[in-house]
């Protein structure tokens, strides 16, 4: 199911698909952290090289800034409440 950002709370434990451009992209070592925007909001995704094959984590960390990509996973919650 493709959903806009601004949705993701109605789909807590929910695989969905969310589609958009990268905003940033946080690198650390075996996890990689693009943070996705649409028209809706921004969200912080989380990969980890062991959930995924090797040559898509790879794709993943050589992505530039407003780089389209469609991100398909199971949302989590977050308790902390963050802005850019």
């Amino acid at each position: 199911m493709i959903i806009r950002i601004s949705e993701a709370h109605a789909h807590v434990g929910e695989s969905v698909t969310i589609q958009g451009w990268l905003y940033n992209l946080r690198k650390s070592g075996k996890i990689v952290f693009p943070i996705i925007r649409d028209g809706s909001g921004m969200m912080q995704c989380v990969a980890v090289k062991s959930n995924i094959s090797e040559e898509l984590f790879d794709q993943l960390k050589s992505l530039t800034q407003e780089s389209s990509l469609s991100v398909t996973g199971t949302i989590r919650a977050e308790a902390r409440e963050w802005r850019l």
